[in-house]
């Protein structure tokens, strides 16, 4: 009524139907886009999550995760490209998505070692990495092999069989990239035989 540019909404669906939740959201999602408003809801209903743009999840008092939806969903896009997370579905991609953390690197940060403990999984959403081995036991000299950009992943082969890593990774320029720590990727190991399949053979092809 007022025009207001933040709007606080406490269950706003809690006892309407399906067609009435969706038309108080959508009236809502309204307001977002004509009026430029900010609305802050507090929900249970999953039934409406699809209309916000960021998700934050509290469990026990606690916030369990923090999640940009568009984000989210670009990563989901660029795992379900690759080979290792093809057979996954839509759920198991989202859930995984959730867990993985933002970094931001400038260029020429190293972000993986070779011979260090694998700890993380990596995707690149933005800038461009270099793949590099070392030529000398003493690591004093490497040698380029490959570079990744947008949409590539790296780290799993560490993780998979508990060798050090087995080539460094350096940013080539501003990067952005999202990791998956190691206690989480077991996890996803675990909740399917299938993408466990499927990574054991990426692992093995690199």
């Amino acid at each position: 009524m007022n025009r207001p540019k933040l709007i606080l909404a406490d269950e706003p669906t809690a006892a309407l139907d399906k067609k009435s939740s969706r038309d108080v959201v959508d009236m809502l999602k309204h307001l977002t886009r004509e009026e430029r408003a900010t609305i802050l809801m507090v929900t249970h209903d999953s039934r409406i999550l699809d209309v916000a743009d960021r998700i934050v999840n509290m469990v026990d008092g606690h916030i369990e995760s923090d999640v940009s939806v568009n984000e989210s969903l670009r990563l989901c896009e660029f795992l379900k490209k690759s080979s290792v997370f093809s057979n996954l579905s839509p759920n198991e991609l989202m859930h995984i998505a959730e867990k993985m953390k933002r970094e931001s690197h400038a260029a020429g940060e190293r972000v993986i070692r070779q011979g260090d403990e694998g700890d993380k999984f990596y995707v690149i959403t933005a800038g461009k990495v270099d793949v590099h081995i070392n030529v000398d036991r003493e690591g004093r000299e490497t040698k380029w092999v490959d570079d990744m950009s947008c949409g590539d992943f790296f780290g799993e082969k560490s993780l998979l069989t508990g060798e050090p890593r087995n080539a460094s990774i350096i940013t080539s320029e501003d990067s952005v990239l999202y990791s998956l720590d190691k206690e989480d990727f077991q996890a996803a190991l675990n909740a399917s035989d299938s993408f466990q399949d499927q990574l054991r053979k990426v692992a093995m092809g690199r």
